[in-house]
């Protein structure tokens, strides 16, 4: 319950954001990059959790959560748009240094979170069947993480 109470919040930091998105300061920045990096991150996680095992696999809680990562997969990038920003973050100036490849990885990103929200379109597929696209999904999370993210 906490997850989803945070991952709500944050959310609404990131729509009440948005509607600045021109003449933001480097901590509106932050902070909408932050919020949309959180909320897919609390609804990737449960998808994680059913990929490993860890939760049983529930296929509608999936697709939804698949269709949700794939929404916000396309508003990632906006975030990151003209910095590098000064403040509270774990973004490395890398990004910044190598806008282009960082740029493409959230295409590629964006890409694969499109193509599993596709797979699990109606919610009725085996956790088998979608497999191979949430990994490239996690692997192009993890790809960007341990290139351009402090922690």
């Amino acid at each position: 319950m906490r997850k989803v109470i945070t991952a709500t919040l944050a959310l609404a930091t990131g729509c009440v954001l948005a509607g600045t998105a021109v003449a933001q300061s480097d901590e509106e920045k932050i902070n909408y990059r932050q919020a949309v990096l959180v909320v897919i991150g609390g609804n990737f996680g449960p998808m994680g959790d059913m990929a490993q095992g860890e939760i049983d696999y529930d296929a509608e809680v999936f697709a939804r959560n698949a269709e949700r990562v794939a929404d916000l997969s396309r508003m990632a990038l906006e975030g990151f748009e003209g910095g590098p920003h000064s403040g509270d973050t774990d973004a490395k100036a890398a990004i910044w240094d190598e806008w282009d490849q960082f740029e493409q990885g959230m295409t590629n990103f964006e890409e694969a979170a499109q193509g599993l929200a596709e797979a699990t379109e109606g919610g009725d597929q085996d956790l088998g069947a979608v497999q191979q696209d949430f990994m490239q999904v996690a692997e192009s999370c993890q790809n960007c993480h341990d290139n351009y993210r402090d922690n």
